[in-house]
Parts: structure tokens; C-alpha cells; sequence
């Protein structure tokens, strides 16, 4: 049985956008967090957060699961795994993730679960845990990380970086390795 509603709702500087379920159903108490009964669960969402007229980041999962007394909602995938797109300074950087939770009073986003994300510049990151930190415009994570860029794959443990993944940091380099043919002499 799943909940049939949609509607727009604005909580924290957010906009939560949700539509039907899909079939999909409501979760069992059991399944949620720990952190106590959410306040709300939404199917079928979009979620984007704005300030001064600049779109910061926005998400589309089949699930949102709100907890407002801990300032945290949980975005999660049924079926399609969930997408968020980060924006900075006319760039992106567009993720999925099998989930995200939103902190809506420290403005961070904790991708969680098989992360590849890709930067408008073709780098791609994949990794187990990611937070962008808004108020910064970073992303940081002390999980392992592979990044990928024409044909050169960087291995490495942790990392801080600027959304397009051009400037970055690893906290303990594993290795490197170019990949593919390469034109001139041997």
C-alpha cells in the first residue's frame, strides 16, 4: 500500500517537491535510522536548495524520509538509485548515490552507498561516502577514492576537493596509472 498525495513544501531554505509512489510502500518503523519516528515521508521527491537566488544543489529520490526535530532528511532509493546535482559558480557536478542525508542547519549533503559522481569537466569520482559542504563549496570524504580523467585513474584514501575535481587533495595517495594508447615515441 503506498501513499498517494503530491504536493510542494518549503522547510529550512529547501523545496521539497513530491509527486505518487510508484507503488512504492511506506517503510516499517524498524527500517528507518535510529533517531526516533520521522516526521514525515514523502515519495517520489525532488529536493532543492537555493540562496540568494542561486541554486546550490538540488536531489530527485524515490524516498524522503523527514526527521525535523533532528534538522536531517534522508533520501533514499527504491528503485533508481538516488541523482543530486551540485552547483557552483556556473559549474556541476552531477552524483548518484544509494543514499543522502540532508542537514539542513549545518548546509551539508552525505552521499552514502556506491557514489560515482562526474564533473562537467569529464573527471569522474567513485567512492563509498561524500559530504558537500555548502557554506564551502567543497567535498570532503576519509573513504577510499578513485578518480578518473582521459585515460589517468588516481587511487587514494580520503581527499578534499572543489566541485569540478580539478583542484584536490588526497589525504594518503595509492597509486596512479595511465590507461590506453598514447601517441608519439616509446
Amino acid at each position: 500500500m503506498g501513499l498517494a498525495a503530491s504536493g510542494i513544501a518549503a522547510a529550512g531554505g529547501a523545496l521539497l517537491l513530491w509527486g505518487g509512489t510508484a507503488g512504492l510502500p511506506l517503510p516499517a518503523p524498524s527500517a528507518i535510522l535510529p533517531g526516533g519516528r520521522p516526521d514525515v515521508t514523502l515519495l517520489g521527491v525532488r529536493v532543492v536548495e537555493d540562496r540568494a537566488g542561486e541554486r546550490l544543489w538540488e536531489a530527485a529520490a524515490d524516498r524522503a524520509t523527514v526527521f525535523e526535530g533532528e534538522g536531517r532528511t534522508l533520501l533514499t532509493r527504491e528503485v533508481q538509485p538516488v541523482r543530486i546535482t551540485l552547483y557552483s559558480d556556473g559549474r556541476t557536478l552531477e552524483s548518484v548515490a544509494d543514499r543522502a542525508v540532508v542537514w539542513m542547519e549545518k548546509r551539508e549533503v552525505v552521499l552514502e552507498g556506491d557514489i560515482t559522481a562526474r564533473s562537467d569537466q569529464g573527471i569522474t569520482l567513485r567512492t563509498e561516502r561524500l559530504t558537500w559542504l555548502a557554506d564551502r563549496r567543497s567535498l570532503e570524504t576519509d573513504a577510499p577514492v578513485t578518480i578518473t580523467r582521459a585515460g589517468l585513474t588516481i587511487e587514494g584514501e580520503g581527499m578534499e576537493a572543489d566541485l569540478t575535481l580539478e583542484r584536490l587533495t588526497l589525504k594518503v595517495h595509492r597509486g596512479s596509472r595511465v590507461t590506453g594508447r598514447t601517441k608519439g615515441r616509446s
